[in-house]
């Protein structure tokens, strides 16, 4: 019944004219468009829970375009449809007093289960900018949720977007569907396999009806037949055409894409440009092109993303505010879900933005931030942004415009300074179009104003770092802009309201002439002081003035006076140096410093050296540093735009050495003046030197056509590489405006140089014609960015060497270009194919606790392996340890900017890339790496006391270095702020578990030591402190061993502190463990009672026994004062007097009786036993001192002589030396030849000397007692002697000596045993000095002739 009250509702309701033949035409369609198919089935699951219907009202227009609705069903053919979102048609009402018919579809009678709750009203549009906070997958706005309109376009584009094809999908998953900010959705259950989409056309966008290859009904009955989603054909706003899909979510979208083509006019087919922050590029693009390619496929569209290289302005990835077009082309389904794609990375990256305003007239930043930047304040208040407004008072390559008589000036937007704005993108947005109706409104009020003043006093318009600027801004409402000193002009341009541009002008004049000025004519000091100097008055002049502006004594100046110092700006002008400066005594004080200066540097200080201009840079690289290291002197070189043929010599100081030179500002004297000469001398000829010899110096000129002109700049400079560094290279310049080409150098090297320019330009024209030679050839895609690199660095350089194009197009490359350098660049870029071919990829999973000690101090072990083996090693960088960052960048494949490379690396993984044999050993050598880090990565701590730490380190680290000598452990000590509340550190212990324990052991035996110390502190008077610590810390010493406490002296040092001598403390600190302080301070405390009890008493001891009482080294006083426990003191040899002999002796009375006792009994055993020596034979019996040193070295007998001197050396010898010295050969003779030597033999009868010696010889008795028995034997030989010969010979060579000598003196024994001479050899074999021979007269022949005889057979004996 319910079936039939419809189609009779439907019936009544239709038009009067239909016939019945219509009418049963509409019924044959309705029943075949749900003709039950396989698909067709309602699911279980559907038929148990329903999904929820979405409402929506039809708006309907009346099209020509616009296909039939569909006719209405009948109740039983409504009850075959399938499941799905959007409503049925609404079912007619019948007028009939029993009311309204049952709508048993209708979801607010019978709620469907999962239902969510309705919204109560439309949310309110939404506009979203790139600042997304939160990503958003690739979907539209949510579109008729629960009664809810269409949201529009979450997102804008600087291109129009096309009308046609809206696509806006729905999905029934809540976790799906965005939820934009200040809109309430209500959630949805997710449905799995329920996704929703929706496509509007338009009637244009429609094939018509005649053109459709089957009715619209049919052709999606067919299409909902093979797809495993539902496509659904509804009415929408302004004549549209809604093409709802729903199921799964790659069926739905594949049956909307299929149906737009088979629907849609093939004119619908659109190009949409979507505007995309440079910065978001890399992200779109992906991993060699994974994401970009990824969208096409997906979506059906084309998207193009244009390159840097064409676009060359766009380089600034750190300036949001740049943006590129991201064209998509497709059908209006493909178009525009790659455009949702596209604007779902893009919000996902920019939730902030980092803009520049590159529109902005520099003039107007100073009242765009206000003064004191009060403005720029206003603007950051109450939003997230920074705003940095550049300082601008002075301008560099662009000046200000000039006043305009008609009107308002034209101000042009800086080059160079940018409006900085960072932040929240909506914010900033709004700060942006603030800044742009500020600029609109400067541009009509704002007008200058230029006036003259001297170049000395621009510089107190900007004083007191700039606050002058902000007053005058604040007072006045203008702002100044103050020329370069590079430009030579004096005008100020003052901006600001016409109103007030007269005030402004004023107080700018006001800032100016506040200062007060001086002047030093520097020729004219130089002329009244140093009559003719060189080259005149104003050579000098000039020159002394580059000299300390080089030198930049002219800024000391400044800074020290407070001044300002402006110097002539004409190289040819005047030499007047003027002086500004606001404070009177400043200004003196300066222009005295400048007349000091100008007096300590005379003529004679400089000198001018004449070289050709071509020479000036060699010289300065060759000679610069040498003369100034070798003669103090200082080399000028005159600046290239000067055109000056004089170098300048400063003499600075030649015995400064490495100390930093300052400068002389004292009157330099006459004599000091003639000795700057030398060095000057010296430097001028060592600088000729460099260039004498050198080719003549010669030029030519060469037409080169103005497109050549940078190869040519290019070729010469590769040309002149190779040259080696004496040789200097040929000089080349072009003539502005002119094809004149101009070439200076060594006449050859310019010739040789000029025929090959000649040829090249040749082969450059004959390449012309072949630039429209193209060269293709395949190259993989996936490799392109390598060969493009970042922002194109690859190939530009591929370009800029071989001469050609080079265009890399979907997996293709062209290079455009002569044929024979495209054929060389081809076969490089192959090259880098096979080469990235062989190209392995490792990932290593490594803990990040590894990665510092696997980079390396600054990179060292990584670099070492990507050398090794040509790899790249990136480590992931966290945000917890900046530290941990890979010192191998290279630049993102897509040309991303580094902070962006590696954002999805894993904290856990090192990535490898090479050659594939390099980065399997890199590989393999990192594995290693790690297994070594792990084997001796073993860790454990120990808690120490703070206040240990500076003990524990001790100073210079050497303690704790001794201690991780000792063990091989890693210690890592904390600094102070890782303490805890009690005071105490953790020592970190790294390496093998056998170095840890070691360590550990080590470090908590001193821990215990130290936290069982204790400290006390014991006052004894400073007079006592010297003896307590005794000589060397003798006392101390013993003091603390006999304690139990170490006698290390660093642990001595730390057990006893002492006051420091300047101190007046007289406080002890003794540390340690209670029982060895308690024994410690005992000692002391018994020692210092000691001293306070003792007494002095004085012995008189002769001088010449003092050193009896001291012994070698003191040695002897300190055995006394430790066997007696008393104090010695032995009057010093600067005493004189009755003092000189009083020995003092301080100590306890019964000590000092015990070692006066010991004293007295040592004097007299040292009273020593005389015996008188002929002093004839005092030389034969101390043989020359060597028997003095046998009796103390053997017996402990010391010899002296009672006061008196020992005789000279005899006559003879004396005679014998000055004969041989006579007899030496002279320069015309041989030295070598043996011939030249000299002997002479005397007896020994002759050679004496009256009277006698006294040798006292003290010691032991019994030792005496043999010492004299040994002298009195040596006598016996002497007088036997006595009638000997002795000889002196002397040879010409004194290195001949070694060869009578021998090996280990083999020879000379051998002509002793031989000859039985005593032979004496001198020690100090210098010419002239005669070997002396004693023996009978024939035996020193003898011996005299075998000497010669081994001296000529060079060391051998016949």
């Amino acid at each position: 019944m319910a079936s039939e009250t419809i189609s009779n509702g439907a019936a009544a309701e239709a038009p009067q004219t239909i016939s019945a033949a219509e009418r049963l035409r509409q019924k044959h369609e309705a029943d075949a468009t749900h003709r039950a198919m396989v698909e067709d089935v309602v699911d279980d699951e559907d038929i148990a829970h329903p999904p929820p219907s979405m409402h929506l009202t039809p708006q309907v227009e009346s099209s020509s375009a616009l296909p039939d609705p569909p006719a209405p069903m009948s109740e039983k053919s409504a009850g075959k449809q399938k499941a799905r979102d959007g409503p049925p048609p609404a079912a007619s009402v019948i007028g009939t007093t029993q009311g309204s018919n049952l709508n048993m579809q209708s979801e607010e009678a019978f709620p469907a289960l999962g239902g969510g709750p309705k919204a109560s009203a439309a949310a309110a549009p939404l506009t979203m900018a790139w600042g997304a906070k939160k990503p958003t997958s690739v979907h539209a706005n949510v579109n008729g949720i629960n009664g809810h309109a269409p949201l529009p376009s979450m997102n804008s584009s600087r291109a129009s977007t096309p009308t046609s094809g809206i696509l806006t999908p729905t999905s029934t998953n809540a976790s799906i569907a965005p939820q934009p900010r200040g809109v309430s959705i209500p959630k949805q259950m997710a449905i799995p396999g329920r996704h929703s989409e929706r496509i509007e056309l338009a009637s244009s966008q429609l094939l018509p009806r005649n053109q459709l290859k089957k009715p619209l009904q049919e052709t999606l009955r067919a299409l909902n037949k093979r797809s495993k989603a539902n496509v659904e054909m509804k009415s929408g706003p302004n004549g549209t055409i809604i093409f709802e899909g729903t199921g799964p979510v790659d069926a739905t979208r594949q049956a909307l894409k299929d149906l737009a083509q088979e629907v849609g006019s093939k004119a619908s087919s659109q190009t949409v440009k979507v505007a995309v922050p440079l910065s978001v590029r890399p992200h779109i693009i992906g991993r060699q092109g994974s994401t970009i390619h990824g969208i096409s496929k997906r979506t059906g569209a084309r998207v193009q993303m244009p390159k840097t290289e064409e676009n060359p302005g766009l380089d600034f990835e750190d300036d949001d505010a740049a943006v590129v077009d991201v064209t998509i082309e497709g059908d209006a389904v493909s178009a525009e879900m790659a455009k949702r794609e596209i604007d779902a990375i893009v919000n996902e990256r920019t939730s902030t933005v980092n803009m520049r305003l590159r529109d902005v007239p520099a003039e107007f930043f100073p009242f765009i931030a206000g003064p004191r930047n009060s403005k720029v304040n206003a603007l950051e208040d109450g939003r997230q942004v920074k705003i940095q407004v550049p300082h601008y008072h002075t301008w560099s390559d662009q000046p200000p415009p000039q006043p305009s008589s008609t009107g308002m000036p034209l101000f042009i937007p800086s080059t160079s300074n940018h409006i900085r704005i960072s932040g929240d993108r909506l914010k900033a947005q709004e700060v942006r179009s603030d800044i742009d109706r500020r600029v609109q409104e400067l541009r009509c009020h704002l007008t200058l104003s230029q006036i003259p003043i001297d170049r000395g006093r621009h510089q107190f318009v900007l004083d007191r770092g700039g606050e002058s600027l902000h007053d005058l801004l604040e007072e006045t409402g203008c702002s100044v802009i103050l020329p370069p000193m590079s430009e030579d002009t004096e005008m100020l341009t003052v901006v600001g309201p016409p109103e007030n541009i007269e005030m402004g002008t004023n107080k700018v004049m006001e800032l100016a002439m506040s200062m007060q000025m001086s002047n030093v004519d520097f020729s004219r000091h130089v002329a009244r002081n140093h009559t003719n100097p060189p080259l005149g008055a104003d050579a000098h002049a000039r020159a002394l003035t580059q000299y300390l502006q080089r030198r930049k004594v002219v800024e000391e100046l400044e800074r020290q006076h407070n001044a300002r110092i402006i110097l002539p700006a004409s190289p040819d002008g005047p030499t007047n140096w003027e002086i500004y400066s606001r404070d009177g005594a400043n200004l003196i004080r300066a222009r005295s410093d400048i007349m000091e200066i100008i007096n300590a540097h005379p003529p004679s200080r400089l000198r001018h050296v004449e070289v050709d201009p071509f020479f000036h840079q060699h010289i300065h690289r060759q000679a610069a540093r040498h003369i100034r290291d070798e003669y103090g002197v200082h080399l000028l070189t005159p600046d290239d735009s000067d055109g000056l043929s004089h170098m300048i010599l400063v003499y600075e100081d030649t015995t400064r050495g490495d100390q930093e030179y300052r400068l002389p500002r004292q009157q330099t004297s006459s004599q000091e003046g003639s000795a700057f000469a030398p060095s000057l001398q010296q430097s001028q000829e060592h600088i000729l030197s460099l260039i004498r010899g050198q080719e003549d110096i010669g030029g030519a000129s060469i037409e080169v056509p103005a497109k050549y002109q940078d190869k040519v700049r290019k070729f010469v400079q590769r040309q002149q590489q190779s040259l080696p560094q004496t040789q200097i290279p040929v000089q080349i310049s072009f003539v502005p405006g002119t094809s004149d080409c101009l070439l200076r150098g060594p006449s050859s090297a310019v010739e040789t140089l000029s025929e090959n320019l000649v040829a090249f330009i040749e082969a450059e024209k004959q390449d012309e014609l072949e630039r429209g030679h193209v060269t293709s050839f395949g190259f993989p895609q996936k490799h392109a960015n390598f060969l493009i690199g970042k922002r194109g660095d690859n190939i530009n350089k591929l370009r800029e060497e071989f001469d050609v194009d080079i265009q890399v197009k979907e997996g293709r490359v062209d290079i455009t270009g002569p044929k024979a350098k495209a054929e060389a660049a081809k076969t490089r870029i192959l090259a880098l194919s096979r080469k990235l071919e062989d190209e392995a990829v490792h990932v290593l999973k490594i803990k990040p606790q590894y990665h510092r000690d696997m980079i390396g101090p600054k990179g060292s072990q990584v670099n070492h392996l990507q050398n090794k083996y040509d790899v790249k090693i990136n480590f992931p960088r966290t945000a917890h340890n900046e530290d941990d960052r890979s010192v191998a960048d290279d630049a993102s494949e897509a040309g991303g900017s580094p902070k962006h490379r590696r954002s999805n690396q894993p904290p856990d993984e090192v990535v490898v890339r090479g050659p594939r044999k390099g980065a399997d050993n890199a590989r393999d050598e990192l594995l290693s790496f790690l297994q070594w880090l792990i084997d001796n990565s073993h860790t454990s701590d120990i808690s120490v006391a703070q206040a240990q730490l500076p003990s524990l380190i001790g100073q210079g680290g050497r303690e704790m270095e001794s201690v991780r000598l000792e063990t091989g452990a890693q210690i890592d000590v904390p600094g102070r702020e890782g303490a805890d509340p009690k005071g105490r550190v953790k020592i970190q212990l790294k390496g093998t578990k056998k170095q840890v324990d070691d360590a550990r052991k080590v470090l908590e035996q001193k821990v215990k030591v130290f936290d069982d110390s204790i400290t006390k502190a014991i006052k004894i008077d400073k007079k006592y402190h010297r003896a307590l610590i005794g000589s060397g810390g003798s006392n101390i010493h013993d003091i603390v061993v006999n304690a139990g406490g170490s006698g290390d002296r660093r642990d001595l040092a730390k057990t006893v502190r002492f006051p420091s001598q300047d101190s007046e403390d007289d406080t002890i600190r003794v540390e340690g463990s209670k029982a060895l302080v308690d024994k410690i301070l005992a000692a002391i405390r018994d020692f210092a009672n000691a001293r306070e009890s003792q007494v002095t008493e004085i012995m008189d001891v002769a001088p010449d026994k003092h050193r009896i009482l001291i012994g070698r080294g003191g040695e002897s006083r300190r055995a006394l004062e430790s066997q007696f426990n008393i104090g010695l003191d032995v009057p010093k040899l600067s005493v004189q007097g009755a003092e000189r002999s009083r020995v003092r002796i301080s100590g306890q009375a019964a000590d000092i009786e015990k070692a006066k006792a010991h004293i007295l009994e040592l004097i007299k055993e040292q009273e020593g036993e005389a015996l008188q020596v002929p002093r004839k034979h005092h030389h034969t019996v101390s043989d020359n001192g060597q028997f003095f040193r046998r009796l103390r070295n053997d017996l402990k007998v010391t010899v002296d002589h009672a006061g008196q001197q020992p005789p000279q050396r005899d006559a003879m010898e004396s005679r014998a030396q000055a004969n041989g010295t006579a007899a030496m050969p002279l320069i015309t003779d041989d030295p070598s030849s043996i011939d030249n030597h000299h002997f002479e033999i005397v007896d020994s009868a002759q050679a004496s000397e009256e009277g006698e010696i006294p040798w006292i010889m003290r010691g032991p008795p019994e030792n005496v007692a043999k010492a004299r028995a040994l002298v009195e034997k040596a006598m016996t030989r002497a007088n036997e002697q006595e009638s000997q010969a002795k000889g002196y010979l002397i040879l010409p060579d004194p290195k001949t000596y070694r060869f009578i000598i021998g090996q280990g003196g083999q020879q000379i024994n051998a002509i002793r045993k031989q000859t039985g001479c005593r032979i004496t050899v001198p020690k100090q074999q210098t010419a002239g000095t005669p070997i002396e021979i004693v023996g009978t007269r024939d035996s020193v022949e003898e011996a005299k002739d075998i000497m010669l005889d081994i001296v000529q057979n060079g060391g051998r004996r016949d």
